[in-house]
Parts: structure tokens; C-alpha cells; sequence
């Protein structure tokens, strides 16, 4: 009996033992959210060092000493800011047409171009007209129109072949700089992109998806905005942060990067206002701190991110795959992370990965949605990388701009005609509108001392 009962009690322990070692494993690869930020490195070095953390937790236990920070050289960048620029002019002339595409793909060629992206108009042999001037006075695309008019409101549809979320479209116009006055003619009413933007911000409701609401209004509100809902509810960007915080990564809109990207923009238009980054902004300037490292320890040896999104480790052959997911974690990486950390070797060659598949098979039919956000990925990047290449100093209240006319075209001034209804002229001083893109994690005072619930 007694030896029965050994062998009972050996057998026991030994489950236990494998369960906690199945624990650890998933510990491991969980999502930040599953654990509190890890705050043994100071806050003023938190951000510089993303990738050397990733590394360290990989490869053994966190330095009590902090470790240098391994940058690329000047002439590597300015390599791979060629190789870019060549990548950038190769994809700009292939227009879409407003017979043939729709509005979500027209949209995607104006999120890797913004102000620059063009259209054929009534076909492939049609003349080039400016592809968001066509949308904002409602141009038809493969036949419909997105926009229409509401008991004298301007609104915009959702569903197949238009927008894919609430939001969409005016996200991709701040991710784009077009200011608030540019004129809209929707049902032969005259309107602006501010009225495009009331309507988003009436249209606010808890439980819905509002990613690329919380994009487009952090960039065209002032942080501490607020307003009622048509329901009579009261919003504001803080709270579109807290609704969007209660929300998972994983599952959402093309793996949770457009997630990412939406609590991106609230901390960094946040930041640029010059106000404190506390309450919410502070849960997301964490939880982005952590997310970013997380994401950095997924890295495939070739530079690519995985091809399981944010879920685990993932290296699949499939090169369409592979355009999709790192061209959307670059582009929000690109925008989000620290001038230190964006001349990192390692996400240099996740740039540089990105840049060479796409230079590799120029005549491939690559899939729309994918090639817009890999072209947008390259755009940021080049055009934050930019003023550390060129000999002449920059201000130091512009070193991280994005201007379209440099990155998306590069070394192309905006060419052919807008449609007859709309001015060419967009978008104002890019750098003045929009100076710095990295989060700020080294400069905005303690972390949170827990992490955020979900």
C-alpha cells in the first residue's frame, strides 16, 4: 500500500511539474497585456533600447548594467534610403483606374501616397487625376460612390468596396495631412473635410470598432477635445483611447496593427501638443512600449515579422503572406518607435527586407490592401531616416518629419491634373503640421506601475 501510494505521489508531481513547465512556455511567447511592463530599465533608456531588450530576453537574463545602443552607419542608411527611394518611384506610376478599382483600393494607393496618389479616370487609358480630389468630390469607383447625404449631413459608407471600417476614409486623410478646408461636393452640396469629421465624431458608440476613428481624430482634435454623440453621449479622445484600450490585438483589423497604430497616434499628436502624457495616454504609451519589444522578439532571422501576426512566432513561404504582415507591423513600427531604435540593425533589416521583396518581383500582382501598407511602411521610414543622412543639420523641432513630396515620391513634384472641381494644393507645411513621430517613452516622465486591463 505504502509503495502505491509513493508511486501515486511521484506520478502527481511529475503533472505538475509539466503543467508549470507548459505555463512558462506560454508565459513566454503571451502578449504584454498577459504580464506587467517589466521596469527594470529606467525610463529615459525604455525606448532607445527596444530591440537590445528583445535580444537580452532572448538570449539570456536582463543586464543589470545598461547596454550600449548599436546604431547603423550613416552610409548604411543612406544605402538603404536609395534602395527605398527606388522601391517608391518603381510602384508610383501604376495608377489605379476609377473603371476597375473601388474605393477601399483606391483609398490603399492613397495611404502609400497621400496627396501625390493619382487615378485614371473612366479607365486605364483615361486622364490622371489627383486620386484623394476625386474621392473628396465623390468620383464614382467601379461604379458607386462612398459618400452621400444624410437629412443635410455628409456621411460615408461601410461595407464591401468602400470603407472596410467607421473611420476609414478620413484616417487615411490625416495619415495623409489633408487639411480640415478642403472642399468636398457630395450630392451637388458643397462641404469640407470638417464636416467629414463631425460626422465621424457624432457617429462615436461604445462596443464598435473605432481604430481609425481614434487615427483620424487625434490628428485633426486637439487632445483634450470633447463632444456629444448623436445619441446624446459624451466622447473625447481620452475616451476613444480608454474604449479602444478594452480591446484586443489580437483578432482585430489585419492582425491589430491598425489598433497599434490608433494608440500611436493619440500618444504622439499627445506629445507634439506639449501636454501631459497621463491617464490613458500613459496606459497606451505602455502598453506600446511593451508591444513593440513583444513584436521585436517575433522577428524571423531574414528581418520579416512574423507570419502569425501578433500571436506567436510564424516564418511561412508563402511571400504574399509575408508582403501583408510585415508591411503592416513595419508601417506601424516606422511610425511609432524611437530615432535610436529606427537605426537599429535589426529593424533595418526589416526595412531592408521589406524594400528588396518588393524590388525582387516588380510584376507581380500583388494584392492591394498589402502593397499600400508595405509602400506606406517604406515612406515613413524613408522620410524619418532622411535628415540624418543629409549633411545639412535640421532643426531640432523637424528631425522626424514625414513629407509627402520627399517620401512617397521621391524626388517627384506632384504631377497631372486634379479633377476640375478641386485645387491641386492639398496639404499645408508637412513640417510644421506634423515634426515629431517617435512615442516619446524617453522624455515623458515614470511608466505606469501596472499594466493596462483588458
Amino acid at each position: 500500500m505504502m509503495l502505491r501510494i509513493l508511486r501515486l505521489a511521484v506520478l502527481l508531481s511529475l503533472v505538475v511539474l509539466d503543467r508549470g513547465l507548459r505555463a512558462d512556455e506560454f508565459e513566454s511567447q503571451s502578449e504584454p497585456y498577459n504580464r506587467a511592463p517589466n521596469d527594470s530599465t529606467a525610463n529615459g533608456d525604455r525606448a532607445s533600447a527596444l530591440f537590445q531588450s528583445a535580444e537580452r530576453e532572448a538570449s539570456a537574463p536582463a543586464a543589470t548594467v545598461s547596454q550600449p545602443i548599436h546604431v547603423v552607419s550613416g552610409l548604411e542608411l543612406a544605402r538603404l534610403r536609395e534602395k527605398i527611394r527606388k522601391v517608391l518611384d518603381l510602384y508610383y506610376p501604376r495608377h489605379q483606374n476609377t473603371l476597375d478599382n473601388t474605393n477601399w483600393e483606391l483609398m490603399h494607393s492613397i495611404v502609400a501616397y497621400g496627396t501625390d496618389a493619382q487615378v485614371f479616370r473612366g479607365g486605364s487609358g483615361g486622364d490622371k487625376v489627383n486620386a484623394i480630389g476625386w474621392m473628396c468630390y465623390n468620383g464614382p469607383c467601379k461604379g458607386e460612390q462612398m459618400l452621400y447625404v444624410d437629412r443635410g449631413k455628409l456621411v460615408a459608407r461601410k461595407g464591401v468596396g468602400v470603407q472596410g471600417h467607421y473611420g476609414q476614409f478620413l484616417a487615411i486623410l490625416a495619415q495623409s495631412r489633408v487639411k480640415p478646408d478642403y472642399p468636398m461636393l457630395v450630392g451637388g452640396k458643397s462641404f469640407t473635410i470638417a464636416d467629414l469629421i463631425e460626422h465621424e465624431k457624432e457617429d462615436c458608440s461604445s462596443g464598435d470598432e473605432l481604430t481609425f476613428k481614434l487615427i483620424a481624430l487625434s490628428y485633426y482634435l486637439d487632445s483634450d477635445a470633447t463632444w456629444s454623440a448623436s445619441d446624446g453621449q459624451k466622447w473625447s479622445i481620452e475616451r476613444l483611447l480608454q474604449e479602444e484600450l478594452k480591446q484586443p490585438i489580437r483578432g482585430a483589423a489585419c492582425g491589430g496593427s491598425h489598433r497599434l497604430m490608433g494608440y500611436s497616434y493619440a500618444v504622439q499628436r499627445r506629445i507634439k501638443q506639449g501636454k501631459p502624457v497621463t491617464g490613458e495616454f500613459l496606459r497606451a504609451q505602455t502598453f506600446l512600449y511593451d508591444y513593440q519589444r513583444y513584436t521585436a522578439g517575433l522577428q524571423n532571422a531574414d528581418g520579416s515579422f512574423s507570419t502569425e501576426w501578433f500571436v506567436r512566432r510564424g516564418d511561412r513561404p508563402d511571400i504574399d503572406r509575408r508582403l501583408q504582415t510585415t508591411g503592416h507591423i513595419a508601417e506601424w513600427l516606422c511610425y511609432s518607435v524611437s530615432n535610436d531604435d529606427l537605426r537599429h540593425p535589426k529593424m533595418v533589416q526589416a526595412v531592408d527586407y521589406l524594400a528588396g521583396i518588393l524590388l525582387a518581383e516588380p510584376d507581380r500582382n500583388w494584392s492591394i490592401g498589402p502593397l499600400g501598407h508595405g509602400l506606406h511602411a517604406l515612406a515613413i521610414y524613408e522620410s524619418r531616416i532622411a535628415r540624418r543622412v543629409e549633411s545639412s543639420p535640421a532643426p531640432a523641432d523637424s528631425e522626424n518629419t514625414l513629407s509627402t513630396a520627399d517620401s512617397r515620391t521621391p524626388g517627384r513634384a506632384a504631377t497631372g491634373a486634379a479633377p476640375s472641381e478641386a485645387p491641386a494644393a492639398i496639404n499645408g507645411d508637412a513640417a510644421a503640421e506634423n515634426a515629431e513621430f517617435d512615442l516619446g517613452l524617453e522624455r515623458s516622465g515614470e511608466a505606469a506601475s501596472g499594466e493596462p486591463t483588458f
